[in-house]
C-alpha cells in the first residue's frame, strides 16, 4: 500500500500539485481503492459462501440462520480488510489515521464476535433438529458459548481502547469477582442444572411434565439457560427457572408414554350394607345371566362381582395382558369397600386411554346392581340391599 501511495503522490506532484493536495489526493485514491476492493471482494465471497453454506443447508428453517452467519462473516471480513489497509492509506495524516485505526480495530473485534455468535446459533439450530435434544436443550449450551464469546470480546475491546494487554484488564477483574458472580448467578445455576439434567436424562423438549409449585402441567417447548417454557394444556405458558429441575420435585410423564401401556388405577366404592352371602338360587341366576361361570362358587355377592370383573378384564382386547392386571380390595372405610381395578391399556394415547377407561367403568357401574350391590354415594345413599334381577 505504501508503494502505491508513493506512486500516486509522485504522479500528482509531477503535475504541479502542491504537496498538501498531493498527499490528500493520494490518501483519497488509496482509501477509495481499499473501500472498493473490500466491497467487491466481500460481494463475490459472500455470494459464493451463500451458495455453499445456505443452499447446501438441508432444512429451510436453518437457512435464515445460515444466511445471517454468512452476512455477519462478510461484515467482519470487510472491516478486517479496512483495518489492515485503510490506516496505511491515511498515514500522511496521523491525526485522522489513529482514531480511524482504533475504531476499525474495535469494530473488527465486535463484528468477529457477532460472526462467531451467529455461527453458534446456526450450528445449535442444526444440532437441535438432528439430535432432537434427547438429553438436554442445546440452546442452553449455545447461550453459554455466546456469553463466553461476548465476554472475551468485551475484554479485548476494553484493552484495545486502553492500549493495554488483555491480561491487564483480566487482572483488574479480580476485585469484581463477587459482583460478576451475582450478575451471572442465574446463568451459572442454569448451566449446572443443564449439565446434571443432561447426564441424568431428566427432561427433554416435548416431555409432558407436572410441577405443582409453579402450576405447570403440559409439554416442555423450550429449555434455555435460565428458564424452561412449559405450554400447559389450557395453552398458557409457564416459565420455570432451570435450577428448579434440581431443587424442586416434578413429574415427567415421558417414561409412561414410552412404556408398553398406560395404567388404570381406580376403585369402585361398594356400600358395605349391600354385601351378603350368595345363595344357590342367586348364584344360578347370575350364571343364567352370563355374569358367572357354572363352576364358580363365590362366597358373597361381592366375590361374585370381583370374579366377573376379573373375567371382563381378561377378555378386554384393549387391556394389556403383558403387564399387571388385577382386581383387589383395599381397606374398607367410611365410604364403603374399595374394589380397585389395576391394569394397563395397550394404547398410550390420552384420548384413546380415557375412552377405554370410561367404557370399562360404564360397564362396571351397570353391572354392580345385578349382583345385589350398590355403589356407595355419600349423598342419598339409602344403605339398602338391591334385589337381584331374576334370570331369564
Amino acid at each position: 500500500m505504501q508503494a502505491v501511495w508513493n506512486f500516486i503522490f509522485e504522479s500528482l506532484s509531477s503535475c504541479g500539485t502542491t504537496e498538501i493536495w498531493a498527499k490528500a489526493g493520494a490518501c483519497a485514491l488509496c482509501s477509495f481503492a481499499v473501500l472498493a476492493g473490500g466491497t467487491v471482494f466481500c460481494a463475490v465471497a459472500g455470494r459464493v459462501a451463500r451458495r455453499i453454506v445456505v443452499l447446501k443447508t438441508d432444512a429451510s428453517r436453518h437457512r435464515e440462520k445460515a444466511r445471517r452467519f454468512v452476512a455477519a462473516s462478510m461484515r467482519f471480513v470487510f472491516v478486517w480488510i479496512l483495518s489492515r489497509w485503510l490506516p496505511g492509506s491515511l498515514a500522511a495524516f496521523p491525526v485522522v489515521a489513529h482514531p480511524i485505526s482504533l475504531v476499525l480495530e474495535v469494530s473488527t473485534v465486535a463484528l468477529g464476535a457477532s460472526a462467531v455468535a451467529a455461527a453458534v446459533t446456526w450450528l445449535q439450530s442444526v444440532a437441535r433438529v438432528r439430535t432432537g435434544d434427547r438429553t438436554f436443550s442445546s440452546k442452553a449450551f449455545a447461550q453459554v458459548a455466546k456469553i463466553v464469546i461476548w465476554s472475551t470480546a468485551s475484554i479485548i475491546i476494553v484493552a484495545t481502547v486502553m492500549g493495554r494487554s488483555p491480561a491487564f484488564v483480566l487482572s483488574g477483574l479480580g476485585a469484581l469477582t463477587a459482583v460478576l458472580m451475582l450478575i451471572f448467578r442465574d446463568p451459572i445455576l442454569g448451566l449446572v442444572a443443564g449439565i446434571q439434567a443432561g447426564q441424568n436424562d431428566m427432561v427433554r423438549i416435548g416431555d409432558w411434565i407436572t410441577m405443582p409449585k409453579y402450576n405447570a402441567d403440559g409439554n416442555v417447548i423450550d429449555i434455555a439457560l435460565t428458564t424452561i417454557k412449559v405450554q400447559n394444556f389450557d395453552n398458557t405458558v409457564t416459565m420455570i427457572p432451570s435450577s428448579a429441575l434440581l431443587s424442586d420435585a416434578f413429574v415427567n410423564w415421558r417414561y409412561m408414554s414410552t412404556s408398553k401401556g398406560r395404567r388404570i388405577k381406580r376403585p369402585v366404592l361398594v356400600s358395605v350394607t349391600t354385601v351378603r352371602e350368595l345363595g344357590e338360587e342367586e348364584r344360578v341366576s347370575l350364571v343364567a345371566q352370563g355374569l358367572l361361570a357354572d363352576g364358580d362358587r363365590p362366597v358373597s355377592n361381592l366375590a361374585a362381582f370381583e370374579m366377573w370383573l376379573r373375567r371382563t378384564l381378561a377378555g378386554e382386547d384393549a387391556i394389556s395382558k403383558e403387564l399387571t392386571c388385577m382386581v383387589r380390595q383395599t381397606e374398607a372405610g367410611d365410604t364403603g369397600i374399595p374394589v380397585e381395578v389395576y391394569c394397563f391399556t395397550k394404547t398410550r394415547d390420552w384420548v384413546e386411554y380415557e375412552a377405554i377407561q370410561t367404557e370399562l367403568f360404564d360397564r362396571i357401574f351397570v353391572a354392580v346392581p345385578k349382583f345385589g350391590l350398590k355403589v356407595y354415594q355419600r349423598t342419598g345413599d339409602k344403605d339398602a340391599a338391591v334385589p337381584l334381577k331374576p334370570g331369564p
